[in-house]
């Protein structure tokens, strides 16, 4: 996915001191978000969505807004829920084929989304938004998706660029993310993602920060 370069972004959120070596989007420490189950061994109501296993940034079906940053497609196996040894991933199609010649298990589409989500005004739970950027805070995490989450999710994101030019990526605009139910015979909560209905959009400097953080 290809980027357009910014070159002078104002404000950094990593430190400067790196010992000559370059600091990339590896370098930071970007913490998971989660959609809490009824499983989940993470101490916040069913359905909200949680940084870090400890802030509630948003609780079932109430949408929070966020920004895109980067997200990866990959293939996994789908094996039962805390089957050991964990189920391998893929990022490439050679990769792709092996793993299908070498599993008993089916093996289905997954990805890595990492968003951006400015401080609400009525924010909870100080740590929640560590990040400063031109005078706002913002949490940054990573959802991993598969299945109905990685339709409304990944899917929803890779149609919006692709009905779009390379220069009018998805975080030029503001989305909500939100939890939702699915019932089944198993009833569980999966997030999903749309396009806020927004004239605003973010901030140069966030734009800037994205930019260099997808490189």
């Amino acid at each position: 996915m290809s980027k357009p370069a910014i070159k002078e972004p104002q404000n950094e959120i990593v430190p400067n001191n790196s010992g000559g070596f370059e600091i990339t989007a590896e370098d930071i420490d970007i913490p998971r978000l989660n959609v809490v189950q009824a499983v989940s061994q993470i101490d916040a109501p069913h359905g909200s969505i949680v940084i870090d296993k400890r802030h509630v940034l948003a609780e079932l079906e109430t949408p929070i807004t966020t920004i895109p940053m980067v997200w990866t497609k990959g293939y996994r196996e789908d094996k039962p829920f805390g089957m050991e040894p964990p189920s391998r991933s893929v990022y490439n199609k050679e990769d792709l084929d092996a793993l299908k010649k070498d599993t008993e298990f089916p093996v289905i589409e997954f990805a890595n989304i990492t968003l951006m989500f400015p401080e609400p005004e009525d924010a909870k739970g100080a740590g929640a938004y560590p990040f400063p950027i031109s005078g706002k805070n913002y949490a940054i995490g990573t959802l991993n998706v598969a299945k109905m989450a990685y339709s409304q999710t990944f899917k929803r994101l890779a149609t919006y660029e692709s009905l779009r030019s390379a220069d009018d990526p998805a975080y030029n605009v503001f989305w909500n993310l939100e939890a939702i139910t699915v019932e089944g015979r198993v009833t569980y909560f999966a997030p999903s993602l749309r396009v806020k209905a927004t004239d605003d959009t973010p901030d140069k400097e966030v734009i800037a920060f994205i930019n260099k953080f997808s490189k």
